[in-house]
């Protein structure tokens, strides 16, 4: 789903980086049955990466962000332009039942994410979670580092 060999066809490298510690990053690449999943997923436990990115986090932001009912009536109406509907929500919640990891350190659990796309050192994109579920569309961020490629 993730596109993987269509990045890597044309020089693009797909890292993947999460909070958490390596064992417990093991285990989920296991339980979602990620192929592969040890060359390209990391972990950043003590959240070097995600301070240095300056990320969004908190509760705030995890859970009162006014954008996050409009990224699910988005997703849920295919509104603004959103493609990918609930399928790939509920595929994910679906697996995400079985799979409770607490983060090493507690305000992690409020951590939101990002997508990025380096041109070496260089950053050419960037996209910040505004909070829970407001995530960039996996095809939009595989257009945006193809067009850098």
């Amino acid at each position: 789903r993730i596109r993987q060999s269509e990045l890597l066809a044309n020089g693009v490298d797909l890292v993947v980086i999460s909070i958490g510690k390596p064992e417990i990053g093991k285990k989920l690449i296991d339980h979602l049955e990620v192929t592969n999943g040890e060359e390209w997923i990391f972990v950043d436990p003590a959240n070097i990466l995600y301070d240095a990115l300056e990320l969004n986090s908190g509760i705030e932001t995890t859970f009162f962000s006014p954008d996050i009912p409009f990224a699910f009536r988005d997703r849920f109406f295919g509104m603004n332009g959103r493609k990918d509907g609930t399928k790939d929500l509920f595929d994910v919640l679906g697996k995400w039942k079985d799979a409770v990891y607490i983060p090493p350190k507690t305000e992690q659990a409020f951590q939101q994410g990002g997508v990025f796309v380096f041109k070496g050192a260089d950053t050419a994109f960037a996209y910040y979670d505004a909070g829970a579920g407001t995530h960039l569309e996996v095809s939009k961020a595989v257009a945006k580092a193809l067009k850098v490629a």
